[in-house]
Formats: structure tokens, C-alpha cells, sequence
């Protein structure tokens, strides 16, 4: 058996078709496969991003999964995360431990390649990659309540652009900055997050999905910023920012949102929250939980990896 990338060519249409119903996110087959080789496309992409298979001597595939590479500060150091998604095995080979041969195999070439730890966010519970070895670490998920005014607050809320991105990346660096675990969310991984969403949004249904990036700016820099997604069920807030130590011109922000339709119930609004993220005076925070994709984590080298939610800063955008 031999592990090979399956980023291209007839493996990667194989690979597509049969995990398309699974996670094809309300896309038709052709978009969806579009959506992933949009992703592999972008900047980040194409440093960060790859998909792998397990295929057996005659090139049959027998288990496949894709494999981030995320730059990370771990108590005040900078290395690497091998954030390790999608795992599959076509149905004839289930039950024979090809998906934790590949794990195991492409976690030894991350091992080799100085990371520090792998990553993974589990749909199907926690007892499969307990058994190699990953452990749950909590992340908070909550339902945002916006305190709504007659009226919308006097601030002015535009569409963000790419001009942006360098203000979002101080942001995140100030606020995450207490925490024992983060992202470093440089420009180009916010350019991914947020080409990964609206790419979603733009390939499917019309009225399905929606994304927003919003900021409200001073002078001709933006202070605080805003990602929400938006379907039939809510809004999901995927990533904020703010420079103001209360996060209130955050909360403003949201209120201005909300204004736009006074006559509309309050939208439900869930978010992965920080606990190192200020709460704006303008929200509540409530119905605090576990996520429901459990985050977990493997030490590939002689770390100490986080517990406790409070010691982990990350945002719903960055989901793998």
C-alpha cells in the first residue's frame, strides 16, 4: 500500500464522487468538485492544502482524508499544525483500519517534517481517534443576543475587501494574544476563510446561503470587522474583530445589522466565542455548550497540549 496525493486527475474525480454525499453542503456534484479545486487554487491553498489517499498496489483507493498546514503560536512559541480533515474509506473497505493506517501514516510524514501536533474536528464523536491517540479539547459554542434599539446606532457599517485583511490580522494577534493556543491568522489564511465561505455561498442555490464581511473603519483603516453566514436556520457570526478593549463597536455593528429589518424577528445568531474575546456591552452571551464538531488533538513532538476552553482561541471560520 502506498499513500499518494489526490489533488488531480481521475484519483481526485474518484475522490469527489464518492464523498459527495456526505459533505456536499447543498452543492450539485459538478460544484462541489468545482468548490474544492477553488479552494486548492487560492494562495493558501496551495501551500496549506492537500488531499491524500491510501490505494493499494493496483491504485485502488482505500481510504483517502485531507491534511491542513496551519501556522500556530503554543504558549508563546510559533510552529505547526496538521489539521487533518474529510477522512473516508469507499464502503467495500470498511472495517479493515485503512483510515487509521493513512492517519498514522501521513501523522509520521508531519512528524518528520518538525510539526508539532495534529488537529482534527470530529463529526461522529470521540471515540475512534481516542483510540489513536487524540484527546477532546473544548471549544465554546453560544447563542449571541443583540440588545435592539429603536433605531439603528449612528455608525457606518461597508462591505470589507482585500484592503482590509491586514487590520483583521493585527486584530486577531492582539486579542489572541493571552491564550495559550491560536491560530496565527496571517492575511492569506483570512483570505482563504473567506474565499472558502463566499465560494460556498456563490456555488449554490440561489437564496441558500449568505455571507457577509462587514467593517466599520476610522480615517481609512477598519477597527472592527465582522463574518456572518446567514441560511434559513440563523446567522452563524464565523469570525469578528475589534480594536476597542469592550468590543463595542462590534456590538454596534450587529445592532446595525439587526436594524436593517426592525420588523423582523430577531435572528438566531450562534458563534464559537473566545473566552479571551471581550463580550461587547451591547450583547449577551447565552446557551453556552460544547461544540458540536468536538476538537481534537494529537502531540507529535515533546508538547504540552491546552484542556480547558479558556486556554484556546479559535474562530468558527476555521473550521476543517
Amino acid at each position: 500500500m502506498n499513500v499518494v496525493v489526490a489533488d488531480s486527475g481521475p484519483l481526485l474525480d474518484r475522490v469527489l464522487g464518492l464523498t459527495y454525499d456526505i459533505w456536499n453542503e447543498g452543492l450539485t456534484e459538478r460544484a462541489y468538485a468545482q468548490w474544492y479545486r477553488a479552494q486548492i487554487r487560492t494562495p493558501w491553498g496551495r501551500q496549506h492544502l492537500q488531499r491524500f489517499a491510501l490505494v493499494d498496489d493496483a491504485g485502488g483507493l482505500l481510504a483517502t482524508a485531507k491534511r491542513y498546514r496551519y501556522r500556530v503560536r503554543l504558549d508563546g512559541r510559533f510552529g505547526w499544525m496538521a489539521g487533518i480533515g474529510a477522512v473516508f474509506t469507499p464502503l467495500p473497505h470498511r472495517g479493515q483500519g485503512y483510515a487509521s493506517q493513512l492517519i498514522e501514516r501521513l501523522l509520521e510524514m508531519e512528524r518528520r517534517d518538525g510539526v508539532w501536533f495534529a488537529g482534527l474536528f470530529s463529526e461522529i464523536g470521540t471515540s475512534f481517534y481516542e483510540r489513536l491517540g487524540f484527546a477532546a479539547v473544548p471549544i465554546d459554542e453560544v447563542t449571541i443576543r443583540v440588545d435592539r434599539k429603536a433605531g439603528a446606532p449612528a455608525m457606518l457599517v461597508r462591505v470589507g475587501d482585500d484592503r482590509d485583511l491586514p487590520a483583521l490580522e493585527e486584530m486577531h494577534r492582539v486579542r489572541s494574544s493571552s491564550v495559550r493556543l491560536a491560530l496565527d491568522r496571517d492575511r492569506s489564511l483570512i483570505h482563504y476563510a473567506l474565499s472558502k465561505k463566499r465560494m460556498l455561498a456563490g456555488l449554490g442555490p440561489v437564496g441558500l446561503r449568505q455571507v457577509e464581511f462587514v467593517v466599520a473603519e476610522e480615517g481609512v483603516s477598519a477597527v472592527a470587522y465582522a463574518v456572518l453566514h446567514g441560511n434559513a436556520n440563523g446567522w452563524t457570526l464565523e469570525e469578528a474583530g475589534d480594536r476597542d478593549p469592550a468590543g463595542a463597536r462590534l456590538g454596534a455593528m450587529l445592532q446595525v445589522l439587526v436594524a436593517r429589518e426592525p420588523s423582523a424577528p430577531m435572528p438566531l445568531i450562534r458563534a464559537w466565542w473566545p473566552q479571551a474575546f471581550p463580550v461587547p456591552p451591547q450583547l449577551a452571551l447565552t446557551d453556552r455548550s460544547a461544540a458540536r464538531d468536538v476538537f481534537m488533538v494529537r502531540p507529535l513532538a515533546d508538547i504540552a497540549m491546552p484542556e480547558k476552553a479558556e486556554d484556546v482561541f479559535y474562530w468558527h471560520s476555521d473550521h476543517f
